[in-house]
């Protein structure tokens, strides 16, 4: 009778526990399941992930993307990263961390950190700060994008620029670009002295303050009829307009404009010349010219063959009448007479006159 109880009591026994491992089983399987979706999550990503500890820098979590701890031997975030014996401290690479802790918010940073090969990479850190019971920094998440391509394109644009404004400050043109509203986005030296603005004055603004009033409209027209929509009656051409000073004095300028695209937008680019100095050597060259005409209007010049008598010497005009031979110049040229008398016929008409002369010499 004992022996049955106590069997009895073993078979509930035995069968509680089993419930109970059945209960801690399942529970197990529970928890197992978002941890590995979380595993799963992170192994997804192409970029390193880690979980680092806010007291002593060691990387707590790491995913695949970070394995090179396998084989470097480092496990804290400024060991493996940086190869550095403690953690960053300078004003260039600030460690996110520090700035996590004492903020209590995310950030990001840039950074050069070491790949496997010790080769530096410009990375972008994002860290965002996990908080214990008290609310104090214990953890810290971050993942780090490799941008070292983005930085060596943004180095060879800096360059680019550089070039680009160096060439374009020492033109003597004007060089002006405006976005696709023409807005002006880019002022040269030479505009500024052609057109009297500052660069911090005139960038943002519309390229309408440069021109008369009778001119935006037709600006206004051709910037809605751009090349991306058929028209392209002015681009890559050039063109003669009138441009308009910061204190009102207009005067004319020839315009060669370009367009271009970065990205998605849509610039454009003129080429300014003052031609002034230009257009008064040609209106002095029209103006002389319409005096040499007016002159060679005037100009009378006697040619062919004159009818003229062999004894009075007058010369017959184109209606048969007979004029004196002086009347008859005047009338046909610019000539003017000045009446005298030759040696000859003053001693056929005054013989007294040389006769006396002769005597007393």
């Amino acid at each position: 009778m004992i022996a049955k109880s106590i069997y009895t009591f073993l078979a509930q026994k035995i069968c509680k526990l089993d419930k109970e491992a059945k209960k801690r089983q399942k529970a197990e399987e529970q928890v197992k399941k978002p941890t590995e979706f979380l595993n799963l999550v992170l192994e997804s990503l192409s970029h390193p992930f880690y979980v680092i500890d806010a007291n002593d820098y060691t990387i707590k979590l790491a995913n695949s993307a970070a394995q090179m701890i396998r084989h470097t031997g480092q496990s804290t975030c400024y060991g493996l990263t940086h190869k550095r014996n403690g953690p960053c401290n300078s004003s260039e690479h600030p460690c996110p961390l520090e700035i996590v802790k004492r903020t209590k918010k995310p950030v990001v940073v840039e950074h050069i950190h070491f790949d496997q090969a010790g080769r530096p990479r410009n990375v972008e850190v994002h860290a965002y700060p996990m908080f214990d019971d008290e609310g104090n920094v214990s953890q810290m998440i971050e993942y780090t994008l490799d941008i070292t391509k983005r930085k060596r394109m943004e180095e060879a644009l800096r360059e680019s620029e550089i070039k680009f404004r160096s060439a374009t400050q020492s033109a003597n043109d004007a060089i002006i670009s405006s976005d696709e509203s023409g807005n002006i986005v880019f002022w040269n030296n030479a505009a500024l002295e052609m057109f009297g603005y500052q660069e911090k004055e005139i960038i943002g603004r519309s390229l309408t303050v440069l021109m008369p009033e009778n001119f935006r409209e037709a600006h206004q027209k051709g910037l809605s009829e751009h090349p991306s929509k058929g028209d392209s009656r002015i681009i890559g051409k050039t063109v003669e307009m009138v441009g308009l000073t910061k204190d009102g004095r207009q005067f004319p300028i020839e315009l060669s404009i370009s367009s271009w695209k970065s990205g998605k937008e849509l610039f454009y680019t003129g080429v300014i010349r003052d031609i002034s100095e230009r257009k008064q050597i040609e209106q002095e060259r029209d103006q002389l010219i319409k005096d040499l005409q007016r002159s060679l209007a005037t100009v009378k010049t006697l040619s062919g063959m004159l009818p003229i008598c062999a004894s009075c010497k007058k010369i017959r005009d184109d209606k048969g009448y007979w004029n004196q031979i002086e009347a008859y110049i005047h009338q046909h040229s610019d000539a003017t007479f000045s009446h005298g008398i030759c040696p000859e016929c003053a001693k056929k008409l005054y013989p007294e006159y040389y006769k006396d002369r002769n005597m007393s010499l």
